[in-house]
């Protein structure tokens, strides 16, 4: 025998020696005589979560939050807290309903907006290829799962491995593919996972291309893998199920360790050559440059020595007319006095 205290805001269900219970609400004192008391826990949901309720006979019920309701084992068998489906901005869920007559219907739920979903619905798991974290260019089947699709323009990255050129060169082709949603109903109605689709789409399509072409050839029409027209299956299956594809973009390639040590070897070796003749070719322009210069300068030189002569060769007619002599008193300023017209300044008669 002893007395227990039920606070304000407590619940409690005391049960007898035969199994009864009987709900106490708090603030209250009782007595308890052969009997034991056990306090209820309570579940409280916010306004971005409800609650999911079963009772005792199996029915579900769920509330939506802010709510508080207590485990009272003689009424519920259990109580959950779940959050709600916080739907972003250009993403969208898909939600299914199961009807009386055993029918399923389907509604498509837009963000942005806050979901609780009725006790008879539940929402689409996606679960597509995904990208490998570790290895770039590596898609892993199932590794991308979620609730929220997407319906803004969206890339991916692969690698289509083992393409082989018409002389058996094996090599890798990395790609970066552009797409975008445009008919969601047709996506779930064709498809289970799209990337998948476009990948096995997209390797047809580069093994197509590279397999009339050699390696040579290969590396000549590289450009030709940016350009849409290359990827006609790609294209083709992405409209089928509700894609469009923007574009897709080459970002080279991978082949084995000795066919790429090669191919450096080859590049290094055609870049050393360029500059090589680079450098020979400015050589060359700087000793064009010299000559044309030293050319200039006796061509020049020739110019004044013959115009000094005729001067000289007048002057001295002159004076001889006149039976005059003269001296020159600095052949090098009459000289440079020459070349600037004036060469009398510097003769003295």
């Amino acid at each position: 025998m002893k007395f227990k205290t039920v606070r304000e805001g407590q619940q409690a269900v005391i049960f007898n020696l035969y199994g009864e219970g009987r709900l106490v609400v708090g603030p209250q004192r009782v007595f308890l005589y052969r009997e034991r008391l056990e306090f209820l826990r309570v579940k409280i949901a916010d306004a971005y979560q409800y609650l999911v309720v079963t009772d005792n006979e199996g029915a579900v019920q769920h509330i939506r939050g802010p709510s508080t309701i207590y485990e009272n084992p003689l009424m519920y068998q259990s109580v959950a807290v779940k959050e709600s489906s916080k739907i972003d901005a250009n993403h969208l869920i898909v939600v299914y309903k199961r009807l009386k007559d055993s029918d399923v219907q389907r509604r498509i739920v837009q963000g942005p907006t806050v979901f609780t979903p009725e006790p008879d619905e539940w929402i689409h798991n996606f679960k597509w290829h995904g990208s490998d974290m570790k290895k770039n260019g590596r898609m892993i089947p199932g590794k991308n799962q979620f609730i929220q699709l997407p319906v803004i323009p969206d890339q991916f990255y692969f690698n289509v491995r083992e393409v082989r050129t018409s002389d058996d060169t094996m090599i890798t082709v990395k790609l970066m593919i552009f797409y975008e949603l445009k008919d969601v109903t047709t996506m779930l109605d064709k498809t289970n996972d799209p990337i998948a689709d476009m990948i096995n789409a997209v390797c047809s399509d580069v093994i197509s291309f590279s397999g009339k072409l050699t390696f040579e050839g290969f590396l000549k029409k590289t450009s030709s893998l940016s350009d849409l027209s290359t990827f006609p299956q790609l294209t083709q299956r992405a409209g089928g199920i509700g894609y469009i594809i923007q574009k897709v973009v080459y970002r080279g390639y991978e082949a084995s360790d000795k066919l790429q040590e090669m191919q450096n070897a080859a590049i290094q070796s055609r870049t050393q050559i360029r500059l090589n003749a680079e450098i020979e070719e400015q050589k060359q322009k700087l000793v064009d440059f010299k000559l044309s210069r030293e050319q200039e300068r006796s061509k020049l030189g020739t110019c004044i020595h013959v115009k000094f002569g005729i001067i000289i060769e007048f002057i001295v007619i002159g004076l001889n007319m006149f039976n005059l002599a003269f001296i020159v008193k600095d052949p090098k300023i009459l000289c440079d006095g020459l070349s600037s017209g004036r060469p009398s300044v510097f003769l003295h008669v």
